[in-house]
């Protein structure tokens, strides 16, 4: 085998110098069918999403607490990436940092440590995955939840990381709002919003008593068919349950949650795609309850996606999400509910002179819950994605995703919201990008001798043919 080892070497470094073709070439050739990557030779990628955040207002009438300020802000189960890819020789350094957090915020930071709500996962390149497994956290009145596993990595190809909320219930109306109205009064915002809620209940009461007598002598009339029969039953018994719902809430204020989630996820990932370079930030939400599940709010998405190859026309930007479908008692009456309020759509499958009857009667059930909604102080925003830059030259890209917020205003007036509570804040994702530099060649070092008359040709084919003589003998020698 050596052998064969040397006889090639010795025919190779013949034909190249009979040839013309350097050794170099040799050297640098790329195997048959070997992959080649496609990938911008300098990227950065940065993401974020935050599955849930709440922002706290304390009332001005509040006396002022030691350590603690009066906007108070925590963000639950979020994820970052920022990972740097850098073969052009110059400017920052390849690098790759991948998170998932627990909490952090200034609401965070003022809480007993021994609560373990502040938990981050980090991994940075050269490091091996991260992970940590599910906890309960209970911190009263703000959060009571469960979390699932938090991940994260960071390796040459790929940054990602994920953090998941299975369950947990989100800011108690009455332990939020038990505070003193001023200082030195034995009245709280909350017996504040119990009379407010007090005020309104029998209008409320009425309405929703009203709808389920309409929807009642709709299901006696003769001649129905089976359809519209078991349609009307199915809405008089989701009516009875939104009544059971309200008159809950209108007698215990207290213990009413503003919201309580299942199942919410944020992940991130920034990796090479195809030619270019991209980043993904996404926030899934599976449920969500409102009001001790008065309202249910079904599959909110926020995602953003960037990608930039670095070279004209090669930067994209997209975002996804829409403004979430509402349902009332169960999936027979949805809405839709933003700054407006609330607006119920119409139940399908009756007869005409029913059907008129019984969606008269739920726009007066529209009107019953968004007296109670406005009572309350609750209403909720839905701020649309966006794609906020892409260069036209390919080298940038970056785009938010959509946002959900449920506020609670202060009962105090002038005070303005006493708690934000927002799904898919910070849904970012960005993407720069650069190709790899042109190489200059440098001057050849014999590019000012005489010109080639091939008058050196005898000479290169004479050293070749001793090669070749000496290849043979060597060949002989060895058999």
């Amino acid at each position: 085998m050596a052998g064969n080892i040397r006889r090639r070497g010795a025919a190779v470094t013949a034909f190249a110098l009979v040839s013309g073709t350097s050794l170099a070439a040799f050297a640098t050739a790329a195997p048959a069918g070997a992959a080649k990557s496609h990938a911008p030779a300098y990227y950065q990628g940065v993401t974020s999403a935050n599955v849930l955040g709440v922002a706290l207002h304390l009332p001005s009438a509040l006396p002022a607490l030691p350590g603690l300020p009066k906007d108070l802000a925590i963000n639950l189960i979020g994820v970052n990436g920022n990972a740097i890819h850098n073969a052009i020789g110059s400017g920052a350094r390849t690098s790759s940092t991948a998170t998932s957090s627990l909490a952090n915020g200034s609401l965070v930071d003022a809480l007993p440590a021994a609560l373990g709500l502040k938990k981050t996962v980090k991994a940075t390149l050269g490091m091996k995955p991260q992970a940590f497994t599910a906890k309960a956290i209970s911190a009263s009145p703000l959060v009571d939840l469960n979390v699932g596993a938090l991940t994260a990595s960071a390796s040459q190809t790929l940054n990602k990381s994920r953090s998941v909320l299975t369950d947990g219930q989100v800011a108690q109306l009455g332990q939020l709002l038990d505070v003193k109205k001023a200082a030195g009064s034995a009245t709280t915002l909350l017996s504040t919003l119990e009379g407010q809620v007090n005020s309104v209940s029998s209008t409320v009461t009425d309405q929703v008593n009203s709808v389920l007598q309409t929807v009642g002598d709709a299901l006696n009339q003769p001649g129905l068919s089976d359809t519209a029969t078991q349609t009307l039953s199915s809405l008089q018994s989701t009516l009875q349950g939104v009544q059971n719902k309200i008159n809950g809430i209108l007698a215990n204020v207290g213990n009413t949650a503003v919201l309580s989630v299942k199942t919410l996820d944020a992940s991130q990932s920034i990796a090479p795609a195809a030619n270019a370079a991209q980043s993904l930030a996404s926030v899934n939400l599976a449920n969500l309850d409102v009001l001790n599940g008065l309202l249910t709010v079904k599959g909110f998405v926020s995602q953003a996606t960037a990608s930039a190859t670095g070279k004209p026309g090669g930067a994209h930007a997209t975002f996804s999400g829409h403004a979430p479908i509402v349902q009332v008692g169960t999936p027979l009456l949805t809405a839709t509910l933003d700054e407006a309020g609330l607006s119920l759509s119409d139940v399908a499958g009756l007869p005409q002179e029913v059907a008129d009857q019984v969606n008269t009667a739920l726009a007066t059930l529209q009107d019953a819950l968004n007296t109670l909604l406005g009572t309350l102080g609750v209403h909720l925003n839905f701020v649309p994605g966006h794609v906020d830059r892409v260069a036209g030259d390919g080298r940038y890209a970056a785009a938010t995703g959509p946002e959900y917020d449920v506020v609670v205003d202060s009962p105090v007036p002038g005070d303005g919201a006493l708690a934000e509570i927002g799904l898919g804040h910070g849904t970012t994702a960005s993407v720069s990008a650069r190709p790899a530099t042109k190489v200059v060649k440098a001057p050849n070092p014999q590019a000012a001798a005489l010109p080639h008359t091939g008058a050196n040709l005898p000479l290169i084919g004479g050293g070749a043919l001793l090669l070749m003589i000496g290849a043979v003998v060597l060949r002989r020698r060895m058999i």
